[in-house]
Order: structure tokens, then C-alpha cells, then sequence
């Protein structure tokens, strides 16, 4: 679609979002859709379009979408297939502002039904059409709903986090929320021929009401149009946190490469978040959390340091348990702060952080459950180390004023202006009161301990962000479809690297008879390593010695390498006889991975002969900032403790084979420098090449 048709649409899903009329096509049926429209509070016009009916639900009905008196800026279409294609060129003949496409049937049933979706799509013209198979759209921030069921109260709200979902049932699940996420908005955006999750998060993204956006996808559809979207939520730093289906299908990608087995598609997913400044979650339950506490931060949260107070020894273990698996820190407690507490708790509790106050059941004279000054002043004092976050463990279960704890722990966390959670144990102990007490205070009421640490995770990356160096989100367009490929030997490979800066060690590539010469030409010890593109991967195939110390080593070497090719009845091309680079540090594989959804990815990782087992590696979409690349080296387990001169080594071997990968897009399926060596004495140098080529 062209630049100014998706302006027209995106401008057109305005109207939608916030009509002054709206239009309901169908039956009787419609009658629950009327009812949640006044629900809502809608104070615009309602129009029914039916030619057989007077009235639904009280609303006199015209025959058809000609005699409506103006066009709508908004209509809910509760027709069968053919007649909401119909529907939808009366609309877009009127010059109305979007609709809502209930009707299920197209793309996704066979060939008529992809017959069908095309219609719709020419029919539409600029109108901003949600589906086809939509569960509908729910604007609590402008009093809409064009829903097709009433089961729930959709009370108006000032502000909120807003939901995009590709599926009407997890859209249903917000609607639904006993989680006290209170949505503000929910897009059921079905089959997305027309409106895609880009459009609804440019659009929803420029609203100052929404706190953040959560999606629940089944792909990322076009990556470009998805990145032009986020720098609308950048420029806000709106949060956005992503849910997608098919993880262990696309992961199971598979490829010739050891990159290509060391990063699947869904791995350029999280690559792809991460650049967009996107949060993902892997569950339902996080997507619920996460966006309440990020909702209710927003990037407040610049640190990992957490502060923790409970009623119990078991979660102060499990809080200390999950803390350590989502990398939050939880600081001692200084000897002042320990100094002021100790007297205040019962001579039995210790002082630490998590926090057991072990406080009495009742009792006004001690720290007790019903002594609000003294948990007040517990949790104050506890606070004065100050944390980026702290969090109240409760049962969740209280009352319509919030028990002595919340009333304190609200209070405590005003006044030492400290973002704070209440976290329920379990996922399903949290109530009504306690959730809106939580919102009008400013505090994130989170449901079920894993996924609130999760969550509060989620918050301090999010927060690290704010003051982190901002990458383009510009990302190369999809790889080409490559009708086949062919793998470069380790010969030619390293041919057409050397010429980018790669470094390599001194080789020459000669018969078998040449082998010994050649080794003391390079000077012992050396490696030896038989040629062929019928072996690219020659350790597995036992084509590869090292540290050969004299003419012996290498001619029993040789010897033994050539009845291997013997046995597979392999001819090899020759031999590669290369400088030995002892004294490894760590060894480290660069890659790249092309992807038809994704584009080209640069991968880095722990490298050898256990590449693919150790699922070390970390995934940055092209182009990338060099920034990009020694921060993701810093953080990499392989390559974190390095000497940092000698890490900035591998980063220029990585910028490199980003730039060659760039430049040779067209053609480039797949790239291995592994291992890439880090010596002990400083030296980096990449001792294997395997370029997969495309035509």
C-alpha cells in the first residue's frame, strides 16, 4: 500500500476509535450490541441498517446503507461473508470512517474464502476496516463498544493500557479481566487484511490516555511497517509488551549453518523486540502482569535493586529464588537501616532483605497486623536504603478500606517516593478493592509471584532504556527467497572474506603431496584440514587435526584424514594447512542468519565444536550500531569477562562481517566465522569460514 493510503486508513481508524455515529448492520441479534453501546455511554448517534426489521432494540432500522442520513465514522458489520463485502463498499462509497467485520469465512477457509478476502480488500478503498473475523472493539476512553455479545460493563476510564490481539478469545480474556489490568482499550483485529497491528499501534500509541500497549500476535506481519510504528511509542517511551504464538514452531527452523541452528526465527523475534524497544513475555498471565506493572510505572524503573517485605519465611525464600532467575538484585540492608529496624520487630525476626517482619496478629503496643503507625514506620524505615522498586508481599484479600498493611505500605511508599507493588503469592489472590486502592495510589497489584518478578523484570529493562543509547529502528527489508544455495569450502570462503577485514591465520591450500612443504613453510605447529564442499562441517567428519609439531604428526595426520574420504568414497579438493593459534581464551562464533521475515541478523555466541549445544548467543537485526554490537559482547557470557581491548577485537570482526553481510544481502543466505579465537596473549583471529550462498 502506498504512503498515502495508509495515512487515509490511519486517519480513518481515528474516526472508528471515537465516532459521533455509528452504524450496527445485521438482525436481531444486534440487540446485545445495542445494549453495550449505552453501556459504554456512547452519546453519539446510533443508526441500524436491516431491510426486513422496523426496529431493533428500540432503533428504527433503514433498508440499506445508501439510505443511512449521513455516513458513519463507525459501524459493527453482523452479516455473513458476502454481504460484509457488500457492506463494506456501501460504506466506503459513503466516505464512512471504519468497521468493525465480524464475520469470519475468508483468508483463512480455502480458496472462495481467499476469492472473497480480495473482494473485501478492493471494496474497502481508504475505509479502516477491523478483520474480517473480529470480535469486535471495545474504547472505554470514548465510551464505545462495538461488541457483539453483552456480558460484561464496560464503565468509561480516564486513561489505561490498551490491547491489540489477533485472536477474538484472547481479546475476550481482557474483557473478561480478573486480574485488574482495567483496559482501556481492546482491538479484536482478526484476519488484519486491511488494518495491521502497526496501523492500531501508530494510531493507539499517539493517545496520551494509553499507558501501554499489549499485543498478542501470531507474527510480526511486516517488519518495516512495525518498526515505523514504534517510533511512535519511542518518542513517548510508551511501554509495549508483546505476546506471540509459535515459538517452538519457527524455532525448529532448520539450516546448514551452525548460525542458522543457533538462531531460529523466534530468536529474531526477541531481536526484533529488543530494537523496537518492544518487551516480550512468554505466557498469558505475564502479558497480564507485565502490562500492569509497566502500565503503572511507566520507565520509572532505571535499576534492578529490589526491597521485598513479607509476612513469610516461605516467600522471603521465593522471592530471593525468583529475583536470582530474572537477574533482579536484592541489596543487604545497611548497618544503619538494620541499626533502626531490630528494635522495631519481634525479638525473633531477622533483619535482611527479603524482609520477614514477622509481625503479631493483633496488639496495639507492638508491630502487629493491626498496628497501622507501627508497620507504617517498619516499612518506611526498611525503605531509607532506597530502592528502584519495592514490593509488599499479601495475601491479597482485603477489604473495601484495604487492610492496616496496604493502608501502610501506600503511605511508606509515598512518602520515601519509592515505586512500589503489592504481589499476591498465588495468581488468584488479589481482590476488586485491593486493585482499585493499588491503581488510585500509583502501585502495581501484581498476581502470582513468578510473574510479578517477571514483570518487575520487564519494568527495569524497560526503564534502562530511557538513558541507553537509542538504535535506528530502520531494518533491512526480507531476505530474498533463494531457490537454492550453495556452500562455499572453507577455501573459497575465506577468499572472499579476507578482502572485508577478516583475520586469518597464514594458510596455503595444496594436493596431498605438498602437505609436509607446506607445513614447514608455515612453521610447526599446524593444522590440517581436508577440503570439500561434500564436508562443510569437518570436525563431525574427522577432517580436521590440530597441533601437529612435526612431519610425522601431520604425514600419520594426512594419512588418517585420507582414508576417511576413502571410506565416504569422497574425492577432497585438497588440503588446507594453517597456522596453529594456541593458547585459546574462549572461542566465539560471528554469523549471520537471513530470514524472509526478518531480514538479515548478526549472530554472536560461544563458538567450537559445542556451538550448537550451548545456546549461548545473542541476535542483532542489520544494520547495527557498533554501540549495539560491544554492548551485546559485554553482556555475553563467552565474552563479558574479556579484556576489554581484546573484546573491541571481536567487535571489529563483527562490524565487518555486518558490512559484508550488507553489501552482499542479495546473494548472502548464511555465514559462520567459527571459531573465531581470542588468545590469551590478545590476539583474535577467525580460524573457520563457511558461507552459505543463495541464487
Amino acid at each position: 500500500m502506498d504512503i498515502h493510503a495508509k495515512q487515509a486508513r490511519r486517519a480513518n481508524l481515528k474516526r472508528l476509535l471515537n465516532p459521533r455515529t455509528v452504524a450496527l448492520v445485521g438482525g436481531r441479534t444486534l440487540a446485545p450490541s445495542i445494549a453495550m453501546l449505552r453501556k459504554a455511554g456512547f452519546g453519539g448517534d446510533i443508526r441500524m441498517v436491516n431491510p426486513f426489521q422496523r426496529e431493533i432494540g428500540g432503533i428504527p432500522c433503514v433498508p440499506t446503507i445508501a439510505d443511512l442520513p449521513e455516513a458513519p465514522d463507525a459501524a459493527f458489520l453482523s452479516v455473513n461473508r458476502r454481504l460484509t463485502v457488500e457492506a463494506v463498499r456501501s460504506l466506503a462509497a459513503r466516505g464512512a470512517g471504519g468497521a468493525v467485520c465480524f464475520a469470519a469465512g475468508f483468508g483463512e477457509m480455502g480458496e472462495e474464502g481467499k476469492r472473497l478476502q480480495t473482494d473485501l480488500v478492493a471494496a474497502a478503498g481508504d475505509l479502516a476496516v477491523a478483520g474480517p473475523n473480529s470480535n469486535g472493539l471495545l474504547n472505554r476512553l470514548d465510551r464505545l463498544a462495538l461488541w457483539p455479545m453483552e456480558d460484561h460493563d464496560p464503565a468509561p476510564l480516564d486513561r489505561g493500557p490498551a490491547i491489540i490481539s489477533q485472536s477474538g478469545g484472547i481479546a475476550y480474556a481482557f474483557v473478561r479481566d480478573r486480574r485488574g489490568l482495567a483496559p482501556a482499550v481492546i482491538a479484536s483485529t482478526g484476519n488484519q487484511v486491511l488494518l495491521d497491528v502497526a496501523d492500531w499501534l501508530a494510531v493507539l500509541g499517539e493517545d496520551p490516555r494509553v499507558t501501554a500497549i499489549g499485543i498478542f500476535m501470531e507474527g510480526p506481519g511486516d517488519v518495516a511497517a512495525l518498526a515505523g510504528a514504534a517510533e511512535v511509542t519511542r518518542r513517548r517511551n510508551l511501554p509495549v509488551v508483546v505476546l506471540k504464538s509459535g515459538r517452538s514452531a519457527l524455532g525448529a527452523e532448520m539450516a546448514l549453518t551452525h548460525t542458522g541452528a543457533l538462531a531460529g526465527d523466534d530468536d529474531l523475534f526477541d531481536a526484533l523486540c529488543e530494537r523496537l524497544g518492544f518487551t516480550r513475555v512468554r505466557s498469558l498471565p505475564q502479558l497480564f502482569e507485565t502490562l500492569k506493572a509497566l502500565g503503572t510505572w511507566g520507565d520509572r524503573i532505571g535499576g534492578n535493586r529490589m526491597a521485598v517485605l513479607t509476612a513469610s519465611g516461605a516467600a522471603r525464600a521465593l522471592f530471593a529464588d525468583a529475583a536470582f532467575d530474572h537477574g533482579i538484585a536484592l541489596p543487604p540492608v545497611s548497618d544503619g537501616v538494620a541499626a533502626a529496624l531490630r528494635p522495631q520487630l519481634p525479638e525473633f525476626a531477622h533483619v535482611s532483605n527479603p524482609l520477614d517482619h514477622n509481625a503479631y496478629y493483633t496488639g496495639m503496643d507492638v508491630l502487629s497486623m493491626e498496628n497501622e503507625p507501627a508497620l507504617f514506620e517498619c516499612f518506611r524505615t526498611m525503605l531509607q536504603d532506597g530502592y528502584d522498586v519495592a514490593v509488599m508481599n499479601t495475601d491479597g484479600g482485603d477489604g473495601q478500606g484495604g487492610s492496616p498493611t496496604l493502608r501502610a505500605w501506600i503511605r511508606a511508599t509515598r512518602e520515601t517516593a519509592t515505586p512500589a507493588a503489592i504481589v499476591a503469592t498465588m495468581p488468584d489472590e488479589m481482590s476488586a478493592d485491593v486493585h482499585r486502592l493499588c491503581r488510585e495510589a500509583g502501585i502495581a497489584a501484581l498476581q502470582g509471584l513468578e510473574d510479578a518478578v517477571s514483570a518487575i523484570a520487564a519494568a527495569s529493562h524497560h526503564g534502562a532504556r530511557r538513558d541507553g543509547a537509542q538504535q535506528d529502528l530502520a531494518i533491512l527489508p526480507p531476505a530474498p527467497p533463494f531457490a537454492t544455495t550453495r556452500v562455499l569450502d572453507e577455501v573459497e570462503s575465506k577468499v572472499v572474506l579476507e578482502p572485508a577485514g577478516i583475520p586469518f591465520p597464514r594458510r596455503h591450500f595444496v594436493g596431498a603431496e605438498e602437505v609436509a612443504a607446506a607445513a614447514r613453510q608455515i612453521g610447526f605447529p599446524v593444522v590440517l584440514k581436508g577440503i570439500s564442499a561434500a564436508v562443510p562441517h569437518k570436525n563431525r567428519f574427522g577432517a580436521v587435526a590440530v597441533g601437529l609439531s612435526g612431519e610425522p604428526a601431520a604425514e600419520a595426520a594426512l594419512a588418517a584424514m585420507a582414508a576417511r574420504f576413502g571410506e565416504a568414497g569422497i574425492a577432497p579438493d585438497g588440503y588446507l594447512v594453517e597456522e596453529m593459534v594456541a593458547g585459546a581464551e574462549v572461542e566465539v562464533i560471528v554469523g549471520i542468519k537471513s530470514s524472509r521475515i526478518y531480514g538479515h541478523a548478526l549472530i554472536l555466541g560461544q563458538g567450537g565444536v559445542d556451538v550448537e549445544t550451548a545456546r549461548n548467543a545473542v541476535a542483532l537485526l542489520l544494520p547495527v550500531a557498533r554501540g549495539a554490537i560491544d554492548l551485546a559482547l559485554a553482556g555475553l557470557g563467552v565474552t563479558a569477562g574479556l579484556d576489554p581491548a581484546a573484546r573491541a577485537r571481536v567487535g571489529d570482526i563483527a562490524e565487518a562481517v555486518a558490512a559484508f553481510a550488507i553489501a552482499n544481502r542479495e546473494t548472502l543466505a548464511a555465514l559462520d566465522l567459527n571459531p573465531v579465537i581470542v588468545a590469551r596473549d590478545g590476539r583474535v583471529v577467525a580460524v573457520d569460514a563457511l558461507i552459505e550462498s543463495g541464487a
